[in-house]
């Protein structure tokens, strides 16, 4: 993605986040960084990143 615009970058990265599952992790390579990307998942360790679970009512 790193040829991308930022955003290209957004409307690919939020069609990859709608498809995991709460908890789910997205991994990118170590060129990449979704800061002000996306702000849906949460970073682990660099280039790791988690769909956080949703809370339950």
């Amino acid at each position: 993605m790193i040829y991308f615009d930022n955003e290209t970058k957004r409307k690919v990265v939020a069609r990859i986040v709608e498809k995991l599952l709460p908890g789910g992790y997205l991994i990118v390579g170590h060129s990449e960084s979704l800061n002000g990307i996306n702000d849906s998942v949460k970073l682990v360790k660099p280039t790791i990143y988690r769909l956080p679970h949703v809370a339950r009512a």
